[in-house]
């Protein structure tokens, strides 16, 4: 059953690599969606994860024309939960999780069936709040709002196929600025000992556990052992 407790996707397993990219304006958002759809062969299955405004819907229109849909039918289907558009051999099924009460809510749309369909493209906003129900084989895209236009976007293909895996990140990397970065799980924090996973903090785990220690430092709680000599500053 799908409880009250609001998930994140950092709370599932992560892969031993991420992909990070960026885009500035809705054009940008919507190639990115184009480049996911071409490059991936169905069936697949996508967990968007962001905040209102993050852009999953301008992503889910992007999907719609690697597909060879109309990208202008696609819509938010928050107050429907499912909405599927057709085409010549390609079904895209959107779906948007936030409503969800109940995994039997689920069972309603079908939604087993839809991920036994080779044809299909799955895209489900808001898929932490199904956890439970989420197929292994996926890729987590965590889209962020960083201003105006700005959109971040940190990919996570969970597939087991490593060639598609691979195919994926040079598409991305070739035709949207995107980077491969490896995770180290044995990094630990040196605020709260936690493993870390993502790249922009480190070495801490999180922007929080990064101002904590800034904190100590401006609290006289942290010392430089030694006056610092020129050789330090050179090798900085």
């Amino acid at each position: 059953m799908i409880s009250g407790r609001s998930y994140t996707l950092s709370d599932m397993s992560e892969p031993d690599r991420f992909i990070r990219t960026e885009t500035h304006d809705e054009d940008g958002t919507e190639r990115l969606g184009e480049v996911l759809a071409e490059t991936c062969a169905r069936p697949v299955f996508l967990a968007l994860e962001g905040d209102l405004g993050s852009g999953k819907t301008r992503l889910a229109r992007g999907l719609a024309r690697g597909l060879g849909l109309d990208p202008n039918e696609i819509a938010s289907p928050t107050f429907v939960i499912h909405v599927e558009h057709r085409g010549n051999d390609v079904s895209f099924s959107h779906l948007d999780a936030y409503r969800l009460k109940d995994d039997e809510e689920l069972e309603g749309i079908g939604f087993q069936e839809l991920l036994t369909d080779t044809d299909r493209l799955v895209a489900v906003e808001w898929a932490s709040r199904i956890e439970s129900a989420l197929p292994s084989e996926r890729i987590d895209i965590r889209l962020t709002h960083r201003g105006q236009d700005h959109r971040g976007f940190t990919i996570f293909d969970r597939r087991r196929d490593e060639p598609a895996r691979r195919r994926l990140e040079a598409a991305l990397e070739a035709r949207c600025g995107g980077r491969t970065i490896p995770i180290h799980h044995d990094h630990r924090c040196p605020t709260c000992d936690r493993s870390v996973t993502d790249d922009a903090s480190r070495p801490f785990c999180s922007p929080r556990c990064q101002l904590a220690d800034l904190s100590h430092w401006f609290g006289g709680e942290y010392s430089i052992s030694r006056p610092i000599e020129l050789d330090d500053e050179l090798m900085d």
